[in-house]
């Protein structure tokens, strides 16, 4: 303290205290597509702020879900299938949450399709008659267009793929009754089988 006769004795020092800021912006942003989800991973920051980086944030683009982890990688749920998506991350510190990173690459979630419905085979009584399988598309194709759709014959197994119905099975054996399933494929995979079709008219 200062009077006219000058300054007074200093007080006893404070308790220490550490000068803190945000952490920089993380770094090399990966995102993995899955079902309605994304796993996003990368490289913690070079600046970590002057009080440790205490957790990060991953926000997705368009919708601005988020999820938060203690490190890489974080998963972020809730994503629309067939909406392609971009990925930043920010570090929380102290001082608070800090600048974001570059977006990710863009990755859209997915999964395999529903199963076809509405199965039904007919045939002709020629020598080893092919039959004709009809069905209907499954309405949730999971996000990604079906690229094909697979025919299995019961008994034997003998299968045909075509990109829409009907679907021609061939190598069947005259006066034996078959029953038919159908697998929806895209990118992903193939969805469960169909329910059987009933036996075809031979």
């Amino acid at each position: 303290a200062l009077n006219a006769n000058g300054p007074g004795a200093a007080s006893l020092p404070s308790a220490p205290v550490t000068p803190r800021h945000m952490a920089g912006a993380p770094t090399g942003v990966v995102a993995t597509a899955g079902n309605a989800l994304a796993s996003v991973a990368f490289a913690v920051p070079a600046s970590d702020g002057g009080s440790g980086i205490t957790g990060y944030t991953v926000t997705a683009s368009p919708g601005g879900a988020s999820a938060s982890g203690s490190a890489s990688p974080i998963t972020i749920t809730g994503l629309t299938h067939g909406t392609s998506y971009t990925f930043t991350v920010s570090a929380r510190t102290a001082a608070g949450l800090g600048t974001p990173s570059l977006p990710s690459a863009p990755v859209t979630p997915g999964t395999v399709p529903d199963a076809p419905t509405s199965v039904t085979a007919t045939r002709s009584n020629q020598p080893q008659a092919p039959a004709t399988v009809n069905f209907t598309a499954p309405a949730n194709t999971g996000g990604r267009p079906i690229t094909a759709y697979e025919v299995t014959a019961t008994p034997g197994g003998a299968t045909a793929t075509g990109t829409s119905s009907p679907v021609v099975v061939g190598g069947l054996d005259n006066g034996t009754a078959y029953t038919f399933v159908v697998r929806a494929l895209n990118l992903l995979g193939a969805s469960a089988p169909s329910a059987p079709s009933p036996p075809p008219s031979v």
